[in-house]
């Protein structure tokens, strides 16, 4: 393999890495509660420089770092179908057969934490295969669809709701504060029991309803098809020039977003009544200027990693091929020292000691994933996968460890 293949391959994984690094910084911050924060279940009240942090937290992080993991995700898919079709195989069996181990996995953990992803791109990711080989024309329209509220737009259309379930999800809600107090109080067994019983219904009621995460998810995967198929994942290191003019272009999108944003929830009462056509309308732009903040991290992140080729960059691509690895673990690190089962320090923690927490999990798992990688080709789970994916049990530990000068998994 070439020096520029390497490159270009560990930009890729780094790139998950740094995605990683923002998801768990986001969740420890909110304490991993998946949920809206209830005041009236916190045990200490917000300083300033815990407002600066949230709000930071939530402004630059926030619905941002999931969506370059969908991205990714779109853009494995599209790598490993065309490597197949390259070969005169077809991949699409293969891929939801991939995806249903990956569902297991994505419903044993939300059983311990309710914000689970990966079932959400298990299940969503089933109809990747019927969008492989649409033209670009008919994969970008539907990309801009998404992007701008059709999904919410046809759910609102059809029942006049803002969500499936009965209770709004707001701070206030009687059930969101009951279940941050089943986290603080409750046994393990009975927040298992909670997760398995309504975890589900309320994560497919964010996903699906007004909130419409789902929706903007299949965008983020159709993007990464369209990666491929332009061939812009092969010489992502050569295209300098179109990274700094999306960059420019993302930084307009954003500003005029957040003026959109602030306009439209500026016309609505306070609280506002979500299940009206003004408050879907307000959310569309919120969803924008979070697409233009991601697209501004993913080219700026980009840039810098082919600027300046350091240490970061390597370890950033380890942390990134055990990505599944490290998420799983981050959150039982995050449930650990949080929930009232384990260590109980839910609602008693600032937010900038949430922080300095989530850094502290970001240093050791990269510093755990270099020396795993040293030693084994893949991450733990990332190989149980590979294994299951392929219904036998592939090399795990490496004859020549020598990590950055391995091509790095693209499709974990």
């Amino acid at each position: 393999m070439q020096n520029t293949e390497k490159v270009r391959i560990h930009a890729v994984d780094a790139l998950r890495g740094f995605a990683l690094a923002g998801i768990v910084i986001m969740h420890m911050v909110e304490q991993f509660i998946a949920a809206p924060r209830p005041t009236a279940a916190w045990d200490i009240e917000a300083t300033l420089l815990d407002k600066v942090v949230n709000g930071l937290v939530f402004f630059l992080i926030g619905g941002k770092f999931f969506s370059m993991f969908a991205l990714l995700f779109g853009i494995s898919f599209a790598i490993m179908m065309r490597n197949a079709a390259q070969r005169g195989q077809s991949f699409s069996g293969r891929f939801l057969w991939r995806l249903s181990i990956l569902l297991i996995f994505g419903m044993l953990h939300t059983l311990i934490y309710r914000g689970d992803i990966l079932s959400l791109y298990a299940t969503l990711g089933m109809i990747l295969p019927l969008f492989f080989n649409i033209p670009n024309r008919w994969l970008w329209a539907l990309t801009l669809a998404l992007f701008l509220g059709l999904g919410r737009y046809i759910f609102f259309l059809i029942t006049g709701k803002s969500t499936f379930l009965d209770y709004p999800l707001a701070p206030d809600s009687p059930a969101i504060i009951a279940y941050v107090n089943l986290l603080k109080t409750g046994t393990f067994t009975e927040v298992i029991s909670e997760n398995f019983t309504h975890g589900f219904t309320s994560k497919f009621d964010f996903l699906f309803g007004i909130f419409g995460r789902a929706y903007v998810t299949v965008g983020y995967f159709l993007v990464g098809i369209w990666i491929v198929r332009v061939g812009l994942a092969d010489r992502i290191d050569q295209a300098t020039p179109l990274l700094k003019r999306v960059l420019k272009w993302s930084i307009a999108a954003l500003v005029l977003s957040y003026i959109s944003m602030f306009g439209a929830f500026s016309l609505l009462p306070t609280p506002p009544d979500m299940a009206t056509w003004g408050f879907a309308f307000a959310i569309t732009f919120y969803d924008t200027a979070n697409i233009a903040t991601t697209a501004i991290w993913v080219c700026a992140f980009l840039l810098i990693f082919f600027k300046w080729r350091a240490g970061w960059n390597l370890a950033l691509a380890d942390y990134g091929r055990m990505a599944l690895t490290n998420y799983l673990l981050q959150s039982v690190i995050g449930v650990l020292l949080l929930h009232g089962w384990a260590l109980g320090l839910l609602g008693k923690l600032h937010d900038w000691q949430t922080l300095l927490m989530a850094f502290a999990v970001i240093y050791v798992q990269v510093k755990f994933s270099q020396w795993w990688l040293a030693r084994y080709h893949y991450g733990p789970m990332e190989w149980l996968w590979r294994c299951a994916t392929y219904f036998r049990r592939v090399p795990l530990r490496r004859t020549a460890p020598t990590s950055a000068e391995l091509p790095v998994q693209t499709d974990n």
